[in-house]
This record gives structure tokens, sequence and C-alpha cells, in this order.
């Protein structure tokens, strides 16, 4: 096993950026492994592109440190093994993709393998056609090929699938998981909180240029121990009182810390329910839920 992979991909500490009497960033911590995707969140404003641009090396924060592989952020040996897709996508007009994409992998010294990127990003099509004219999709396709041409060890995706048809969406989410189950480390920022939660195995939610929630996906779903209950019922028939169960026009729902004690007196009451689904709370409702808690302790 290389000596690599038992270095931290990325490992930042008491980041701080301040722009004027605006204080983007304060303390930030983060640290990522080789195999591990983490997301960062937050709502607009908060700092994640910052954060992100700080641990890209493209801006130098006030104060923290930085380092990808126990390189300094920003560096070239730290740059020779990371990929990224920005938020914006400006590339060469009168260049073909397959010309973009090798002149980035000459400059990480590899040789791209072009035809599985090509099937991966869906870029058949397009592969040969110059640049100028691509829709805003078509571009952020080919923007996300450049992110693993040179075979990159930790992977920068800013709000990667902006203007991604439902299919593209799906075929990056594919190609993330694989990345990352192959042992790539991956930082993503999306507003779609359900990639986030299809892709990333650890949170960092950010909020006024502060961490202020961060953990393993499974251990925060243990923590919090709720699912939803989500059922339907014949017509003009209501659920009990005792179940205080929603109605969305379709189904009823509710959510509990004891499915097994709710499906028990369910039939006890002998309630006609049908299609029964036992869910784990999404992303953004657990993470409200956490931190509610913490706001009542």
């Amino acid at each position: 096993m290389s000596s690599e992979t038992n270095k931290n991909a990325l490992c930042a500490t008491g980041l701080s950026k301040r722009f004027g009497k605006v204080q983007a960033v304060a303390n930030i911590d983060l640290t990522v492994a080789p195999g591990e995707a983490v997301g960062l969140l937050g709502p607009n404003g908060a700092g994640k592109s910052t954060t992100l641009s700080m641990l890209m090396g493209l801006q130098c924060p006030d104060a923290g440190h930085i380092t990808i592989f126990d390189h300094p952020a920003g560096s070239n040996a730290a740059r020779s093994v990371c990929g990224a897709t920005p938020q914006s996508t400006d590339l060469p007009d009168q260049l073909t993709p397959r010309e973009i994409l090798f002149y980035t992998a000459s400059r990480y010294g590899t040789q791209p393998n072009v035809d599985e990127l090509v099937s991966r990003f869906r870029l058949e099509q397009l592969i040969d056609r110059r640049v100028a004219g691509f829709s805003g999709g078509e571009l952020r396709r080919v923007a996300l090929a450049l992110a693993f041409v040179g075979n990159p060890k930790l992977v920068f995706l800013d709000e990667p699938t902006t203007g991604l048809d439902a299919a593209s969406q799906e075929g990056f989410q594919e190609t993330a998981r694989a990345y990352v189950r192959q042992g790539g480390a991956l930082i993503l920022t999306s507003h779609h909180w359900d990639e986030i939660e299809a892709i990333c195995d650890t949170i960092a939610l950010i909020d006024q240029g502060q961490t202020v929630l961060t953990g393993r996906m499974n251990d925060m779903r243990a923590r919090a121990n709720v699912n939803r209950l989500t059922f339907g019922l014949p017509d003009a028939t209501v659920p009990p009182e005792w179940m205080r169960a929603r109605h969305d026009g379709f189904s009823w729902s509710f959510e509990t810390d004891d499915s097994d004690a709710v499906l028990r007196r369910m039939v006890k009451d002998r309630l006609p329910f049908q299609g029964l689904r036992l869910e784990p709370l999404k992303l953004k409702e657990l993470i409200d839920r956490i931190r509610q808690e913490e706001i009542r302790q």
C-alpha cells in the first residue's frame, strides 16, 4: 500500500477570511480522508464558496492552515493530485472537448482515457465539436469530465449539476460514488440536498461563516433515531387521533422513533392501511431536527 493512502486527503484548521467589515469565514476546521465524500451545506452567503476557494488554494486564508496530502494548498504538489469543477464554466470556444481533455491531461502528465470519459459524461455527440455554441448543460458535462481527467486523488465540485438534465445528474452521481468507492476523496457543494445525500457520507453545515454541524450521515441518523411511516387508507377513512398523521392528498405520513410499536398498534386498531413504507428522514429534515434539539438543550 502506498504511504500516501495513509495520509489525510485534506486537513484544514482554523480557516478565517474577512472581506472588509464582513467576516466571511471564521475558524473552520475540516478533515477529509481518502475514500470519503464530504458535502458542504449552508444557505446562500453562508461562506461555502469562500471556504471551497481557500481549500482549493485559489484564495489565501487570513488565518489557518490547509494541506492536501501533506502539501500546502495551492502548491504545485497539491494541485497535481486535485481535480475541480468550479461553479462557473468558461472553456475555450474554438477547441473541442477532446482537445481540452488531452491538453488538461498533459498538464497532469497523464494519458486520458477519453473513451471512458466520453461514456461516463455522455459526450458522444460533443467530443469533436467546437465548444462555441454549447448549451450550459453541455458545458457542464465537459467541465465534469475535466475534473476527473488527471486521475486525481481529491476532487472539488462546486454546484456540479447546475444546468444538467435528470439523466446527466444521475450519471454524475453514479460516477462520484464509484470514484469514492475506489478510494478517491471528494468535496461537494450543492443546493440539491438529495444530491448531497446520494453521494456524501459526511456533511459539514456552514452558517454565517462558521461550522454549526458536522459528522457522518449514519451517526446523525442514529442520533436523531426517527423514521417516517407512510401509508394509504381507503376513501373517507382517517387515522386515529393518537397518530397525528399528515395527509398530502395521496397518502398519510408521520414520524416515529419506535416504528415496531406503532405498527403493532395500527394492527390492533384494525386500521385498513395499504402501501406501507418506512423511510429515513430526508437530509434537510434530519439536520433541522438535530439543530432544533441542540437549541432546546
